[in-house]
Parts: structure tokens; sequence; C-alpha cells
């Protein structure tokens, strides 16, 4: 596991608190929103690579 530090400017800190109303904690959505975005930034490293040879995987991937 890696940690990070985040630091909110104050501006976003009503809108960040008021988007994360619903989730268990502020933290919490905080840690699935970087979560998403990794996902989103691997699959586009993933996408850009040479075209792979996927034939009878299926969804198996």
């Amino acid at each position: 596991m890696t940690a990070i530090t985040l630091r909110i400017p104050d501006t976003m800190d009503k809108p960040l608190r008021d988007a994360a109303a619903a989730a268990p904690s502020l933290n919490d959505y905080i840690l699935r929103a970087v979560r998403r975005q990794m996902t989103l930034d691997a699959a586009r490293v993933l996408a850009a690579l040479e075209p792979l040879d996927l034939d009878g995987e299926g969804d198996a991937l």
C-alpha cells in the first residue's frame, strides 16, 4: 500500500463535502475517486499499447 497526502484547497472543501454526503466518510469518497481515476489512467495506457491478440478470449479477461 502507498500512502498519499492530498491538500484540498479551501474553495473545494464545501463542494467536495457536499458530493461525499452519501459516502460513509469523506476519506472513503476520496479514496474511491482516486482508485477510479487510477483505473481509467491504466486503461488509457493499455489502450495505447500495440494491439493484443485476444482471439478466443471472450469475456475471460
